[in-house]
């Protein structure tokens, strides 16, 4: 049995409801975000550098490379005749015409979509679980304090909160592999439902060998690997033993779980548009 036709067995815990499941080698097409030709916006997006993720400038071949991915990222959604130009200050104008959804249009636009795979590690096999519980209880009391008025409370949820996410980011650690090395996202109905949705990928070369390491060296240990979307995780699913050593090949693989259609869609167009090289922020937004 080929890499290709391999079937990759993953135990996942979901971390959200709406994000992560399972991974495989399969591959097929979708119709990109609904987003329909009506109103225009004009948009203001400020560049901003971000020592923790070591962009501590903002060049201006890196302002090139930004304007080359919004144009991607706009092009997937199916706008036509949009703008993208680079103005002074580190800025970047868009002007969208005649755009129906602008709240879709401005999270697929200005979502940095740093895709990146890590292991877990040795020795923290029995943590994981509870680490994910801390955040998702800290994460429901945050959505039930936000209207509540208490200072105090939501304060100490919100130191509460931010440390059981780095917490759970400790326990992982890099691999290389990140989503620079995809040739390929597209989102696709998985097991013939039109209403569950699974984000395929495709590795280049180099990422799939990478790939095929990393999930050897985690297979049959009960360590995960932690898919991590703009440093937040998204799904961790474990690799059975029977890929031990070898790990999956064929450069191919899915994550699978609760997605809705537009937010299965919308991951896919950011990752296969590549990566902004530094994060945007939205400083200005106008009807036209």
């Amino acid at each position: 049995m080929n890499g290709r036709n391999q079937l990759l067995s993953l135990a996942l815990i979901a971390l959200t409801s709406s994000l992560g499941a399972w991974i495989s080698p399969l591959a097929s097409q979708t119709p990109t975000p609904n987003v329909k030709a009506q109103n225009g916006i004009q948009l203001t997006l400020q560049a901003k550098i971000n020592p923790t993720l070591g962009i501590n400038k903002i060049t201006p071949q890196a302002m090139e490379q930004a304007k080359l991915v919004l144009e991607k990222r706009i092009r997937g959604l199916g706008i036509s005749e949009a703008v993208v130009t680079i103005g002074d200050h580190n800025q970047l104008l868009v002007k969208l015409p005649r755009v129906n959804d602008p709240n879709l249009a401005k999270r697929v636009i200005a979502t940095t979509g740093q895709l990146d795979f890590r292991k877990q590690k040795k020795g923290t096999e029995s943590e994981l679980r509870a680490k994910l519980q801390i955040l998702q209880t800290a994460k429901l009391q945050r959505e039930a304090l936000k209207n509540s008025g208490d200072q105090k409370a939501i304060s100490e949820n919100e130191t509460t909160y931010k440390k059981s996410i780095e917490d759970l980011k400790s326990i992982f650690e890099s691999t290389g592999l990140t989503g620079n090395m995809l040739k390929d996202a597209v989102a696709s109905p998985f097991d013939g439902s039109s209403e569950i949705l699974q984000i395929v990928l495709t590795f280049d070369i180099q990422g799939g060998d990478l790939f095929a390491k990393v999930t050897g060296e985690i297979a049959g240990t009960g360590r995960a690997l932690g898919i991590f979307l703009d440093d937040q995780l998204i799904s961790f699913p474990s690799v059975g033993s029977e890929f031990q050593g070898k790990g999956i090949t064929g450069g191919r693989a899915v994550i699978t779980g609760n997605f809705t259609s537009d937010a299965a869609n919308e991951l896919a167009l950011q990752m296969r548009s590549g990566a902004l090289p530094f994060p945007l922020e939205i400083i200005d937004s106008r009807d036209f």
